[in-house]
């Protein structure tokens, strides 16, 4: 006869796996292993996370049809020292993804159904526009486009999915003015190409949050050998406190969790406000790169001078 296994339990995973504890998937995957009981008690907290997180142990044990020592040992099962540690992340959960706990669908949240997602979308970029006009009032763009038209060369850094899109953007949109410009999005590549920068040179770091750490290492890792920085992120952030000048990404969320984020047309207005004032300091001299790369193009038989440059 095969030994009996013990029951399969995720304090493993605590020891292995650091920073903020997934909670609502762990009570999850419980649904498909625990006894009766057990599964009664995951329902109700999963059906109220709310009242779990802040209810008596006895209450929950009320409402679940359960002892109080199953709670205990769901505690133990998911990781959990006890039920207090339990309950704490409970809370954590619901302060970290509270809005996507809500019970809700694409078809009847407000502004996702498929008849009014032009209008939401369409809002969303068009409030982004009108915050980023306001709050660009006071920036002197101008000296940020003069250190960039007359930097040796340029290194634009943004990690995550809108601040990766944003730096790699505006590398396709310094290069066509002749600058010597390179985007990194990885981690290690933006601080080892930090480091080769110096006196004349440019670092460009984006970030919504502020808190993208390597990008603000690559902003301090190339300012220790002279190069100018400047942060596209949040006033007052982390990334902000850390370069040289700061040209302020102005946004709010709408509460849609289902419309992309407007916050990344914050950042392509931003890309294309370095890009153009930079275009102007450098002045006729881009034109000839721009008209080589409109050029290069009529190989591929793109021939229509109305599109723009790279399709």
């Amino acid at each position: 006869m095969s030994p009996t296994l013990p029951e399969k339990s995720d304090a493993s995973l605590s020891a292995k796996s650091p920073g903020t504890i997934d909670i609502v998937g762990r009570l999850r995957t419980r649904l498909t292993l625990g006894k009766e009981a057990e599964k009664r008690l995951v329902e109700t907290i999963l059906a109220d996370l709310q009242f779990a997180a802040h209810a008596s142990i006895a209450d929950i044990a009320v409402r679940a049809g359960v002892s109080e020592p199953t709670i205990t040992r769901l505690a133990r099962a998911l990781g959990f020292a006890g039920t207090r540690d339990m309950r704490i992340h409970l809370a954590q959960a619901l302060a970290i993804g509270g809005a996507y706990l809500r019970k809700s669908s694409p078809a009847t949240d407000d502004g996702s159904s498929s008849a009014n997602s032009v209008a939401a979308v369409a809002k969303g970029a068009h409030a982004a526009l009108e915050l980023m006009t306001v709050g660009l009032v006071d920036t002197d763009i101008d000296a940020m486009a003069e250190r960039i038209a007359g930097a040796g060369q340029i290194l634009v850094c943004g990690t995550g999915g809108g601040s990766s899109m944003a730096a790699v953007e505006l590398q396709n949109r310094l290069f066509r003015l002749g600058l010597k410009v390179v985007s990194q999005t990885d981690p290690q590549l933006q601080r080892m190409n930090a480091s080769v920068l110096g006196e004349g040179d440019v670092v460009i770091g984006f970030s919504l949050s502020g808190k993208a750490q390597s990008v603000v290492d690559a902003l301090n890792i190339a300012g220790q050998y002279g190069a100018y920085s400047l942060a596209v992120t949040g006033p007052e952030s982390l990334l902000a406190g850390n370069a040289d000048a700061l040209l302020p990404l102005h946004f709010e969320e709408d509460g849609n969790i289902f419309k992309p984020s407007s916050a990344r047309y914050t950042l392509l207005v931003a890309v294309d406000i370095i890009a153009m004032a930079t275009a102007h300091i450098i002045g006729s001299s881009a034109i000839e790169s721009l008209r080589r790369v409109r050029q290069s193009l009529a190989s591929r038989d793109i021939l229509d001078p109305n599109l723009p440059l790279g399709d």
